[in-house]
């Protein structure tokens, strides 16, 4: 079987634009990732979760949801099943007494490097017709997409 088998797609069988070629690429990407943390004891939203704080340090819930690209209401089911497994604790943000941010636990580090190192693996996959110096232009050039704000 091969990594993609899952997913029935191809350059040739979608139209040569990019908006499907993104869609093609994006079943593949989630198709692959979701292999490497299949293992894991963490479902792939738990995972990109993990990374996120271990990348970036604590952050609410809403910061966290932001950055993963989920809804508020997934987060808190990605939250609470991350909180109960014993991988993130919630305290109180020394800034603002109010809110809470999320805190990786120690297994909750241990997780994080493991869905790191999983997600590098299906990257590694997705990206393995690619060079070095092609993955970094392509990394920076969707950098650059994702940040522009076009004028109204």
């Amino acid at each position: 079987m091969g990594v993609w088998d899952d997913v029935q797609v191809s350059a040739h069988s979608v139209p040569p634009r990019l908006s499907f070629l993104l869609v093609a690429l994006h079943a593949r990407a989630r198709s692959g990732v979701e292999q490497q943390v299949s293992g894991l004891d963490v479902a792939p939203k738990q995972a990109a979760s993990l990374v996120c704080l271990g990348e970036y340090g604590p952050m609410s819930q809403q910061e966290l949801g932001r950055r993963i690209g989920v809804d508020r209401t997934t987060v808190v089911a990605v939250v609470d099943g991350l909180e109960h497994a014993g991988l993130i604790e919630r305290r109180r943000n020394a800034a603002d007494r109010r809110a809470y941010a999320l805190h990786l636990t120690a297994e909750g580090r241990r997780h994080q490097r493991a869905a790191a190192d999983a997600i590098d693996r299906a990257e590694g996959q997705l990206l393995g017709p690619l060079g070095a110096e092609e993955r970094d232009q392509l990394l920076t050039l969707l950098a650059r997409l994702v940040d522009w704000e076009p004028a109204e």
